[in-house]
């Protein structure tokens, strides 16, 4: 019995041993299961970011060897939005080849450089191609584009700022042309001050300065808001002065192209009243038939228009379509009128005024029989052959 109870004892303790090994075996496998699973998604994760530093859009500005300042500005800027400014700096140096961050850093500094290179003119790439090290290719370009201690060219920048006018052009392009010398002055003058109020205080002044220059180079018909603006409290920035000049130079276009379009409507309304004109001195001229008002009126040589004349003067030698006081007078009457009176001084007896004032209406005459008729006493004293009279 002892002996069996022992087996039975031995066959539990075998059991309970199995379960604990397949319980390990069970908890390692999950775990190792666990332990892919995080590493698969933590390359999943830093694939992407990868490719996109390859693939990183291309800086939008090309170095040309003549706009070294704009270009490593943004240049800069772009490398520092990308977390690897400390590779052109310096900031972050080449460990030695045994270094388990070597890798990385030969991998990152290849991307840096190639961002520097082509970002160049293609005619330069040769030039920086074969340096090792992104910082090596940044510290050559400057030394060979730029130097700072350059006072001829500080002269050139600032003459051209004395120098620009807005003349006719736009304010915007005035603007943008003195904000881009100023940018390359500042530049190769930073502001030397060292301490925060001192440094606020030169900014301060050259801010006022230039707000003088934008201001002298204005047009002329800017002069009233050129006048405005230096009254200003307190005294605004070039920004702001550029923004209130700005608006008044639109609402002056405004205005002006307001001014246009009511000359061209009065130009147009003379223009179909001049035609008008045209037509009814032609019927009367020619003693057609012209229509007013739905009323056809007829003027037949020298007699009167049926329908009472003019219902505007009054004349019954014309209606109102013929009514100079109505339609203004044309350009030829006083020219008309002066070699009439001087034809009358001379003596020549082709004309007769019937009055000092004209009668606003120009009537075709014919031969007249050798008696007058009683229209002809009412016109006054027409003479053989004439063929215009004013009335």
């Amino acid at each position: 019995m002892a002996s069996e109870h022992r087996s039975n004892d031995d066959v539990v303790d075998d059991m309970t041993a199995h379960k604990q090994i397949t319980v390990s075996a069970t908890d390692l496998i999950e775990s190792l299961a666990t332990k892919m699973s995080q590493v698969l998604t933590q390359n999943q994760d830093q694939t992407p970011a990868t490719t996109n530093e390859h693939s990183a859009a291309q800086i939008g500005i090309k170095l040309d060897g003549t706009n070294y300042p704009l270009w490593s500005q943004v240049v800069e800027m772009y490398i520092s939005a990308k977390d690897k400014l400390g590779y052109i700096n310096g900031d972050i140096s080449q460990p030695e080849t045994t270094d388990p961050t070597f890798r990385k850093w030969r991998t990152e500094n290849a991307i840096v450089k190639g961002w520097l290179i082509n970002s160049m003119d293609q005619n330069l790439v040769s030039n920086f191609i074969r340096f090792s090290t992104a910082k090596q290719v940044w510290d050559s370009i400057a030394i060979t584009y730029f130097d700072g201690s350059d006072t001829s060219q500080v002269y050139a920048l600032k003459r051209q700022v004395n120098n620009m006018k807005q003349a006719e052009g736009s304010i915007e392009s005035y603007y943008n042309n003195l904000q881009g010398l100023w940018r390359e002055i500042d530049f190769r003058r930073p502001n030397p001050m060292d301490c925060n109020a001192d440094i606020q205080k030169y900014n301060t002044l050259l801010q006022e300065d230039r707000v003088y220059t934008f201001l002298d180079g204005l047009n002329d018909r800017l002069d009233k808001i050129r006048s405005d603006v230096l009254q200003m409290k307190p005294f605004p920035t070039v920004e702001q002065a550029y923004a209130h000049v700005r608006r008044e130079e639109i609402r002056q276009m405004v205005m002006l192209a307001g001014a246009d379009n009511n000359i061209s409507a009065v130009m147009t309304t003379k223009g179909i009243r001049g035609v008008q004109q045209s037509s009814n001195l032609q019927m009367i001229k020619g003693g057609t038939t012209s229509s007013h008002g739905g009323r056809l009126s007829t003027k037949i040589k020298g007699q009167e228009i049926d329908g009472g004349g003019c219902s505007h003067c009054g004349n019954k030698k014309h209606n109102i379509d013929g009514c100079f006081k109505v339609h203004g007078y044309p350009e030829w009457w006083n020219d008309m009128k002066a070699k009439k009176q001087k034809e009358v001084a001379g003596g020549s007896g082709r004309v007769a005024l019937a009055s000092a004032e004209p009668q606003l209406s120009l009537i075709s005459q014919v031969e007249y029989d050798s008696k007058p008729t009683s229209a002809q006493h009412e016109l006054g004293h027409p003479h053989q052959g004439d063929h215009w009279a004013w009335y």
